[in-house]
């Protein structure tokens, strides 16, 4: 599996862990933090330590992060993993509404080609499609702290979703990938969520009024420059607040969630409620 210490990465390892799975993590870093799991060191863009990885592999779970050259390094991967003898191949992707190769987010267009070169291997895929993580406010804390929800939409909505549920949806396919073959799954929350429905679920859990705020794109975009991210970041995150804002399809609940892991997804309220104290909860 590569990612094994992402978002969604960490968790995917606690399921294999717990489900007895004899799994191959790799990762860039040194260690998973609070494990002593084993890393293969990989880096996507290094030939000869993807081909390393994938040997002797059944499955691989693949997913890295935004990079201008991710179509370039997961297509590697693809090929390597093609002439490793890999049977399966369970993909995270972006959300629909941005994946595809006309679209205006390029994140979504490299995930679209990617797609494409994986339909196009011979082996066996699987596609989830997440939409916008819950997790993803766990960077908008200290200002949630302080009673805004700083987000560059009015009234449109999402259909948020935890990544410890596109983990347990993962974690499901990886141990039984054949029924799941050349399928692409919607990974949703519960609910279509306005920014101000947000704020109230937030205001529930935190135990104080949070607003939301209507930031403009140039401040969303000057605000990532602050926090240190580079310019092709910036581009993504416009981009996608944009798309969100044109697309009514971001706001559509989605059962797949539910399907692949037996259970509801997971509602924001209990998301906010399971990251309190990171939310700064009133005492």
């Amino acid at each position: 599996m590569t990612g094994a210490t992402g978002t969604i990465g960490r968790s995917v390892v606690s399921g294999l862990i717990d489900g007895g799975a004899e799994f191959r993590a790799t990762t860039r870093r040194d260690a998973l933090p609070g494990s002593d799991l084993p890393l293969v060191r990989m880096e996507l863009s290094d030939r000869e330590s993807v081909v390393a990885a994938v040997a002797g592999v059944d499955v691989v779970f693949l997913n890295s992060s935004q990079h201008p050259e991710m179509a370039v390094h997961q297509g590697g991967l693809i090929d390597a993993a093609a002439e490793a003898g890999v049977r399966h191949i369970v993909k995270v992707s972006a959300g629909s509404a941005a994946t595809g190769p006309d679209k205006p987010s390029w994140v979504g267009r490299a995930h679209a080609a990617i797609e494409a070169r994986l339909s196009a291997s011979g082996l066996g895929w699987t596609v989830l499609r997440p939409n916008y993580f819950m997790q993803n406010l766990l960077g908008l804390a200290p200002a949630i702290s302080e009673g805004t929800l700083p987000m560059a939409l009015d009234d449109h909505r999402l259909a948020l979703v935890d990544a410890r549920d596109i983990a347990a949806a993962a974690t499901a396919v990886l141990r039984d990938p054949l029924p799941h073959h050349a399928r692409v799954y919607e990974m949703t929350g519960p609910e279509s969520l306005t920014p101000a429905d947000i704020a109230d679920r937030l205001s529930v859990g935190v135990g104080r009024r949070v607003a939301h705020v209507r930031l403009t794109l140039e401040e969303l975009r000057s605000g990532a420059a602050r926090a240190g991210a580079p310019e092709w970041i910036c581009r993504h995150v416009v981009e996608l607040m944009q798309l969100y804002s044109r697309d009514e399809s971001v706001g559509a609940v989605s059962q797949d969630v539910e399907r692949l892991i037996g259970r509801a997804s997971s509602s924001l309220a209990k998301f906010v409620a399971d990251h309190a104290s990171t939310f700064g909860r009133a005492a």
